[in-house]
């Protein structure tokens, strides 16, 4: 089972040990959106940022930027959405 965890806040101590748990058993996806694409961290290999609010707020990030059409692609990819 694929989940997407959809982090909103730069923190979020709950949403990142729950993703971290999760990655031990099974295949997560991250999207990072509003002002959580300015967040750093060990995140999964499978990190999107939403490059609308990353522009918005001019920040830079190492991971894979996505327009709204690869968020909704992420979306109905996955099993399971849970929005922090």
């Amino acid at each position: 089972m694929k989940t997407l965890h959809i982090l909103r806040k730069i923190s979020d101590p709950l949403a990142i040990e729950t993703i971290t748990a999760e990655r031990k058993n099974a295949e997560v996806v991250l999207l990072l959106i509003q002002d959580a694409v300015l967040a750093k961290g060990n995140f999964p290999d499978a990190t999107y940022v939403s490059e609308e609010d990353l522009s918005a707020r001019g920040g830079e990030t190492p991971y894979c930027t996505i327009n709204a059409h690869g968020m909704a692609s992420l979306i109905m990819d996955c099993d399971r959405v849970i929005t922090w």
